[in-house]
C-alpha cells in the first residue's frame, strides 16, 4: 500500500476546526488560479466570499456559488466578521458550552426522592423541584 504523504498546513488547519470540508466546491478565480490562496483554508475562504461582495460590488448568489457557500452562509459570516472580525470566522469549539451533568449531591438528592425507578412514568418527572436541596431538577427537552 502507498501512504499518502503528510500535509503540515492541512494538519493544522484541521487541529484549528479552519479546514474547508469541501476545498473542491471553490472555483472562484483567485483560490484556483492563485497558489497564495488555499481552498482548504475556511477562514480564508469565508473572508475572500464577503470581500467580494462588500468591496467588489458583485452579486451575494453569484460569490456564494463561487465559493462553495449558500447565500444563507455567506449572511453568517458577513454578519460575524462585522460583529467580531476575523476570528468570529472560526467555527465554535463543538460540544456543550456549559457544565450539563449532575452533581453528586444533586444525584443522590434525586435518588432519594424516589422517582429514579423501573417504570417510572414521564409525567412524574414533571413534578415541582424539591425544595431546599439545592438542586434544580426541570424536564429535559
Amino acid at each position: 500500500m502507498a501512504r499518502r504523504a503528510r500535509d503540515g498546513k492541512a494538519e493544522e488547519l484541521a487541529r484549528s476546526r479552519t479546514l474547508n470540508p469541501r476545498p473542491e466546491a471553490v472555483v472562484d478565480e483567485a483560490f484556483v488560479s492563485s497558489e497564495f490562496f488555499d481552498a482548504r483554508d475556511l477562514v480564508q475562504v469565508k473572508y475572500g466570499m464577503v470581500r467580494r461582495v462588500e468591496v467588489e460590488g458583485s452579486s451575494v448568489s453569484a460569490v456564494a456559488g463561487a465559493f462553495g457557500f449558500s447565500r444563507q452562509s455567506y449572511y453568517t459570516a458577513a454578519g460575524a466578521l462585522a460583529q467580531g472580525g476575523l476570528q468570529r470566522l472560526v467555527p465554535a469549539k463543538p460540544g456543550p458550552r456549559r457544565a450539563h451533568k449532575l452533581t453528586a449531591r444533586c444525584s443522590s438528592t434525586w435518588r432519594g426522592c424516589g422517582r429514579l425507578t423501573r417504570g417510572c412514568e414521564r409525567r412524574s418527572w414533571r413534578r415541582p423541584r424539591r425544595r431546599g436541596s439545592g438542586c434544580g431538577f426541570t424536564r429535559g427537552r
